[in-house]
């Protein structure tokens, strides 16, 4: 009996030490390559309103700058006929979501890309949630390649001189003044 606690506590050892190292690549690379921008529960519930709303029938949805694909993970799960592509730069976040999406049985294509080398011409939906220094070049590469009737949906961030068809505040205690957790929706005309 005696030998079966030890061979438990050395298995929660060797998992804790496991969550250990993960960690800490994790937030090594966070460092390294900028910190992840996590969209809110609240503001996941409101973009599938919005696909919903504006979009029913999409079955291609493109998720730029995906990190630990938190995100795709709870819209996959929401509107789960969606055909979801979460892109990032970064090979640590990538394999963590895909390790998350297989413990969560929910398919999505994680892939480790360049979001501004990634074709998005089959794109029926769009979503980010980047620095606003980015913003500028994503706006030229969606202008480029997104059909008609695209639907792109940005978090806080969003382009300037496109006028929103809506805007939709999903975290009221902030100023007015800031943007912070509003989705910015866009129909590619």
């Amino acid at each position: 009996m005696i030998f079966f606690a030890y061979i438990l506590l050395f298995l929660i050892l060797v998992l804790l030490a496991i969550a250990l190292v993960l960690s800490f690549v994790i937030i090594v690379e966070s460092l390294i390559k900028r910190h992840d921008l996590p969209t809110s529960r609240r503001a996941t519930r409101a973009l599938a309103d919005i696909i919903k709303k504006y979009k029913p029938d999409a079955k291609i949805f493109y998720d730029l700058g995906s990190a630990h694909g938190t995100l795709s993970l709870r819209i996959k799960k929401l509107l789960p006929h969606l055909e979801i592509y979460a892109i990032d730069n970064s090979a640590v976040r990538i394999s963590f979501a895909k390790l998350k999406s297989r413990i969560l049985k929910r398919k999505i294509y994680f892939k480790k890309q360049d979001i501004f080398k990634t074709d998005l011409h089959n794109a029926d939906l769009v979503y980010a949630y980047l620095w606003y220094d980015l913003m500028p070049i994503l706006k030229k590469k969606l202008q480029k390649e997104l059909r008609q009737g695209t639907v792109i949906i940005t978090n806080t961030s969003h382009f300037k001189n496109w006028q929103p068809t809506e805007k939709i505040i999903t975290y009221h205690k902030v100023s007015k003044t800031c943007d912070f957790e509003t989705l910015f929706v866009y129909i590619k005309k």
